[in-house]
């Protein structure tokens, strides 16, 4: 095994190569879901679903990975790289299989959460092995700005090759194409990698299975009712109103059971740490504000009648953005000139301009382009705050503490927060755009004379095409009614965007005045198998 590069290939296989079959693995275990955003609507479509079975589907795949890290250190330390890397892969393509061919949302749902569970374990062999190269002198922040873009990135690019694989082809090919992808990943291992005999014994019997169940449930349930809350009309549904009183109980005997356990599977006593709780809240935070994507996609959607190729298209020119937030954050904890605290303000000052510009700059003849520079601030903000509250986190926690905080890392940023953040603009959108649709109802009389004007240009258009009177009435009122729609749509979308403006600057001026630190330079900490 190399000692630089912790990869264990065989004697004749040169170290870069080791390095190009760690991203081939890497690469299509990041970009594999049970479901794509990228492609929600082609999925519902075919199978006769609700969006909302789509994005339930797709976060419990990071529900599933958040679970399942504190029991992959487990099992890391026991079984060999090659067997814990091979299984996976092997594991993942057929679960990969199983979505391409099925037609059942529910079966999506659980091969979407087995596919997160799964993620995990290669997760932290792929990190290991990426330590030294992304870091040299083994600092945290140093390995988050090189891992971090690169993971995010994928997600980005595999949400535009989705849409784009729907749109021409096929949704069933994304599934294809990342099978390909694993049995490439597979091939490479069997041939690169040495076996490293290692007696295995799975410590089932060490693993606390009802306080796995337990969260598991909490955090679906979760997810549960903040996807379906508006669709099932909330407490009009018995199934939310009980999981809505069951979250709090089966939380209540999750953190009593971690209390009274001698080998808990959480530690929660982290949850004392207020520089993890600060760090939880502040990348919930920034998840949160990227949520707001989904009006957005509504916007171009709706309003500019663009396709959903484009409308992810959007999402790549987040990596732009990644890649300076990295920079940036590889400079600053290096030379550490200024407070941290400056640095999460220019972080939070990304999200400002974003939603300053979203709010002034969208219009009903708006364009594409102008969409290219709020995404690169969006991307940016997501990453500075990202890397700089991982690093955060981690200081002065003892080692036993890391996993449980990459636990809590990822529930918070990729499970709880955006998910709820898109339920909670889902509802508002909804509601306020019900609101504005009835105002701008009450002004269309023949007193309007915006309104009078077109519906008199829509009657006489659909005259002119050979409609008879009454048709060309019909076609005319819908017209005016449309209309009526698209600006209700952009009220809306801005009322929801102006208060996230009011936050962001909020949480801006705060955060610049908030002492993180009671020093200027403070130790950046090392890395360690928990990063995620």
């Amino acid at each position: 095994m190399s000692k630089k590069h912790n990869i264990p290939l065989h004697s004749w296989v040169p170290h870069w190569m080791g390095v190009v079959i760690t991203f081939a693995i890497l690469i299509p275990v990041m970009m594999l879901n049970g479901t794509y955003s990228g492609a929600s609507m082609d999925v519902s479509g075919a199978l006769g679903v609700l969006t909302e079975d789509i994005s339930m589907a797709y976060y419990a795949a990071s529900a599933g990975m958040a679970v399942a890290y504190p029991i992959a250190a487990k099992i890391r330390a026991i079984v060999t790289t090659k067997t814990i890397v091979l299984t996976d892969l092997i594991l993942q393509t057929f679960l990969a299989f199983i979505c391409a061919r099925t037609t059942h949302i529910e079966i999506l749902t659980v091969c979407s959460f087995f596919m997160g569970f799964l993620r995990a374990f290669v997760i932290i062999e792929m990190i290991v092995i990426l330590k030294p190269i992304f870091s040299k002198r083994d600092r945290r922040s140093e390995f988050y700005a090189f891992f971090y873009p690169i993971v995010y990135g994928v997600g980005q690019i595999s949400m535009t090759i989705t849409a784009a694989l729907a749109y021409h082809y096929n949704w069933q090919y994304m599934y294809y194409l990342i099978i390909g992808m694993l049995v490439i990943a597979i091939i490479l291992v069997l041939i690169c990698y040495r076996f490293g005999r290692m007696p295995i014994h799975i410590p089932f019997h060490d693993v606390d299975w009802i306080s796995v169940t337990s969260i598991t449930s909490f955090l679906l349930i979760a997810l549960y009712v903040g996807i379906y809350g508006k669709t099932k009309d909330w407490f009009d549904s018995s199934r939310i109103l009980i999981g809505m009183l069951a979250l709090p109980f089966i939380l209540w005997f999750f953190v009593q059971r971690q209390l009274k356990s001698k080998t808990p599977y959480l530690d929660v006593r982290i949850l004392a740490h207020h520089k993890n709780l600060i760090a939880y809240f502040f990348m919930g935070l920034a998840m949160f504000f990227s949520a707001s994507s989904s009006l957005i996609s509504q916007y171009l959607t709706i309003v500019l009648r663009i396709d959903s190729v484009h409308t992810n298209e959007l999402s790549f020119w987040m990596i732009p953005g990644f890649i300076i937030a990295a920079a940036v954050c590889y400079w600053w904890f290096n030379a550490q000139i200024w407070k941290f605290r400056v640095l999460i303000f220019w972080g939070m000052a990304c999200f400002t301009a974003f939603f300053l510009l979203i709010y002034f700059g969208l219009t009903p003849n708006g364009t594409y382009e102008f969409l290219y520079l709020p995404s690169i601030l969006r991307g940016m903000g997501m990453m500075i705050i990202l890397i700089a509250f991982g690093v955060y986190a981690a200081e002065d926690l003892h080692p036993k503490l890391m996993l449980v905080n990459a636990f809590f890392m990822i529930a918070m940023r990729s499970v709880l927060a955006p998910a709820l953040g898109s339920s909670l603009f889902s509802n508002l959108l909804y509601r306020f755009q019900t609101q504005n649709q009835m105002i701008l109802g009450e002004g269309l009389n023949i007193q309007n004379p915006q309104a009078t004007s077109l519906y008199t240009k829509s009657l006489n258009s659909a005259l002119s095409l050979g409609h008879s009177l009454t048709e060309a009435q019909q076609l005319a009122t819908q017209a005016l009614y449309n209309s009526v729609q698209v600006q209700a749509l952009m009220v809306s979308i801005k009322q929801i965007i102006g208060y996230l403006l009011v936050v962001s600057i909020v949480v801006m001026v705060i955060a610049r005045f908030t002492p993180f630190h009671k020093t200027l330079k403070t130790a950046v900490p090392k890395t360690g198998d928990d990063m995620v």
